[in-house]
């Protein structure tokens, strides 16, 4: 519940600001940076109406990978899809380069992936052979699509004229919840006993769940220059 609150809470906020500051070139920059969750671009907008130590900043991110490897005799191919939206405020408490960041990102990371075995592979309690189990199709994403933020940084353009290139640096955490786990096999044969499979594929699930458990927070950072119109 606190998270909701605190995002939406955020959102509140920037839709007042801007309500009460509409102007979407004055003042404003556009960026492009490189962070935890890949390449993307931002906008932001100074806040006269916030005592000139607001601002509001847009941004989109995205990274893709795919790898291979061979594990306790299966092979794995994985694709790495890292994906943001942000919406962010930005407090310079002291009408310098230096903020304060409170804010919410979509959260579209997830890793999606075919586990196909060499022969055969263990899962949960029983080894199942290659006549048996042709593979398993995994997902893992976060609890969290909607993930509150907060953090630090830098941005030299806000407090300069316009037509001025600038810096940006951010540095936070973002709440992403829990992994989520799904397993789904494919090209089961017919003798094999479902229920059985079944329990052994969430013991599996569970399994990798707990191991990231650790990493309910997604640290992030990002670097990057921006233009001041």
């Amino acid at each position: 519940m606190k998270k909701i609150i605190f995002s939406v809470a955020t959102v509140a906020l920037l839709a007042d600001a801007l309500q009460a500051d509409f102007n979407f070139k004055e003042d404003a920059s556009l960026g492009a940076d490189i962070g935890t969750t890949g390449v993307g671009v931002t906008y932001v907008k100074k806040l006269k109406n916030y005592d000139n130590k607001w601002g509001i900043r847009v941004g989109y991110h995205q990274f893709s990978k795919s790898y291979t490897t061979t594990q306790n005799k299966a092979n794995y191919d994985f694709d790495l899809d890292l994906q943001d939206v942000q919406l962010m405020a930005d407090y310079h408490p002291w009408s310098t380069s230096f903020k304060v960041t409170l804010g919410a990102m979509y959260n579209g990371n997830e890793l999606k992936g075919k586990i196909t075995p060499n022969g055969g592979f263990d899962i949960g309690d029983k080894h199942y052979d290659i006549t048996e189990l042709g593979g398993i199709n995994t997902k893992v994403d976060f609890d969290n699509d909607i993930a509150p933020y907060i953090g630090i940084g830098w941005d030299t353009s806000f407090y300069k004229p316009s037509c001025c290139w600038g810096f940006t640096f951010n540095l936070g955490v973002a709440y992403i919840g829990s992994a989520k786990v799904k397993n789904t096999p494919y090209n089961v044969a017919a003798g094999v006993d479902r229920v059985e499979l079944d329990k052994n594929l969430r013991k599996e699930e569970k399994s990798l769940q707990d191991d990231l458990d650790d990493y309910k927070y997604l640290p992030y950072i990002s670097i990057g220059f921006n233009y001041k119109f």
